[in-house]
């Protein structure tokens, strides 16, 4: 196929805008694929939505409990459960991307290849609709949902723990047809390098994570939508993740600092599924896609000076960075620049507060001397290994009995990484499920995980480790939809059936 028809189709593949709001497919376009390099050109489409899905308002979400001593007042209100919390944001890039896979399916049978070829674009297929549908829950909650082609018929919400069901099937079927990272081949024969490509361990992750999210969140899910055995998905969750920590493919690194240097950047042996980010300047531009944009000041940004961190978004102290990190715990060193040495400089300079430095690899522009940040360049890491270990930890503490000394185990293979003390049974007056949480918000610190640990493990730690309105909603106010965004109007235009999430509706 040319490449301008390719160009052209994917232009009608993703020229959907709100709610489903879509144009009817290009017959003629579409009826161009014909051979085996067009269905991958249309699956590489659907990789690049992904890339704009991660880019799209992505800090809208994971800023609400992202870890931090003073926050800037511009972040508060969303951070205290007021109005800006539910701010809306369109949905759109969500259903280009499973729309996209839908194409896939639809035409990868009209075309001549083995049926092992034919089943890693399925799969691809079926990673890609599952991961947005779980990023689409985690937002927004109840979403439209579209199991086969989509439907020209308005559409009403469906509850998301009925999503969650269709996403755990196609993150299933995905593990079950995609192949190991190292048997990954384009459709010349090519290896195929990238942990952008759903492969098998990928699929595993997500279904670990599906099947987690499921589990953990049963007591925000309305009543008619709970009557599930959450103990059945721990299972499954812990049996995803040990199908991803048992291959030979993937590893952890050495130390904290390689991982900085390293697995945050992209494409190591830690890093289970990505999105290429890095070296895409010129399609990312300055586009947010990671938390550092909010943490990362000086040094890495050479137009700051030291005085900067005063003003950064989100700010930690030097003495919360040492409580978090005791002893020997190398990641203290390894997440923050000159831990030590900057903490001897002025106060007046510093106010206190540590330099985070976990994400550092970055574009810069040159003016005549002067140099300027001009964005992150290091992938969107959706999982790495030492997330997958900490989260069978989770499950296993969940499932509780003689899974409990493999808990302790998980978690002291990432504390040995760091040189951090073993478990202790004192820890948290013997509450493993807190120390597991501990760990994770320790490990995957400024990564954008915690919010969604927070809600995954229920109403005491809601009311905890989140701020303001989250500490006095009712579960109720939960279960109508305080964790999720509200949807724009535009996506209520054409479609009679749509209905605004119930929290934000009883507070406009």
């Amino acid at each position: 196929m040319k490449s301008g028809i390719i160009l052209l189709m994917l232009l009608f593949c993703f020229g959907c805008t709100d709610l489903l709001r879509v144009e009817p497919e290009n017959s003629l376009t579409f009826g161009n694929i014909t051979e085996e390099k067009d269905i991958e050109a249309l699956t590489y489409g659907v990789g690049a939505g992904v890339r704009e899905m991660v880019c799209w308002n992505a800090l809208l979400q994971v800023e609400k409990g992202a870890y931090a001593d003073e926050v800037d007042e511009s972040r508060r209100g969303a951070r205290m459960l007021e109005l800006e919390a539910g701010t809306a944001d369109l949905w759109e890039p969500w259903y280009q991307v499973i729309m996209g896979a839908q194409n896939v399916l639809d035409y990868v049978d009209v075309v001549d290849m083995s049926g092992e070829r034919r089943d890693f674009y399925k799969g691809q297929a079926y990673f890609f609709k599952a991961l947005a549908y779980f990023d689409l829950v985690r937002r927004w909650g109840d979403c439209i949902l579209q199991k086969g082609g989509i439907s020209w018929e308005p559409v009403a919400k469906t509850p998301w723990p009925l999503v969650c069901d269709f996403a755990i099937e196609m993150a299933e079927q995905a593990a079950g047809l995609l192949p190991p990272h190292d048997k990954l081949t384009d459709c010349n024969g090519n290896a195929i390098f990238s942990k952008s490509t759903p492969c098998q361990g990928a699929a595993y992750a997500l279904l670990a994570h599906l099947c987690a999210w499921k589990a953990g969140g049963k007591y925000f899910a309305a009543a008619a939508d709970r009557n599930y055995d959450e103990k059945k998905l721990w299972e499954k969750a812990e049996q995803a993740c040990t199908k991803v920590i048992d291959s030979p493919l993937y590893g952890l690194v050495s130390t904290p600092e390689e991982v900085c240097a390293s697995v945050l950047v992209g494409n190591s042996k830690e890093g289970v599924y990505e999105t290429v980010m890095k070296d895409y300047y010129n399609e990312v531009g300055k586009r947010v896609f990671s938390l550092g944009t909010n943490y990362v000041g000086y040094p890495v940004r050479p137009e700051y000076t030291p005085g900067i961190v005063q003003d950064f978004t989100f700010r930690i102290f030097t003495a919360s960075v040492r409580k978090m990190f005791p002893g020997a715990d190398t990641r203290k060193y390894a997440w923050f620049y000159d831990l030590d040495g900057m903490d001897t400089l002025d106060k007046g300079i510093t106010g206190g507060f540590a330099y985070p430095y976990k994400e550092r690899s970055v574009n810069v522009t040159v003016t005549g001397s002067k140099k300027k940040f001009a964005s992150f360049n290091a992938n969107r890491v959706w999982w790495r290994l030492a997330d997958i270990y900490l989260l069978r930890a989770e499950c296993r503490v969940h499932l509780g009995g003689d899974k409990l000394e493999g808990a302790v185990n998980d978690l002291n293979v990432i504390r040995r990484r760091a040189n951090a003390g073993l478990y202790q049974v004192i820890e948290d007056n013997g509450d493993l499920q807190m120390t597991v949480f501990r760990e994770r918000e320790k490990e995957l610190l400024m990564e954008g995980h915690r919010y969604y640990d927070i809600i995954r493990n229920g109403l005491d730690y809601v009311r905890t480790f989140l701020e303001g309105g989250y500490r006095t909603a009712t579960q109720q106010d939960y279960i109508d939809g305080a964790f999720f965004l509200m949807n724009k109007s535009v996506d209520f235009k054409e479609n009679p059936l749509m209905r605004q999430n119930l929290y934000w509706l009883k507070r406009q």
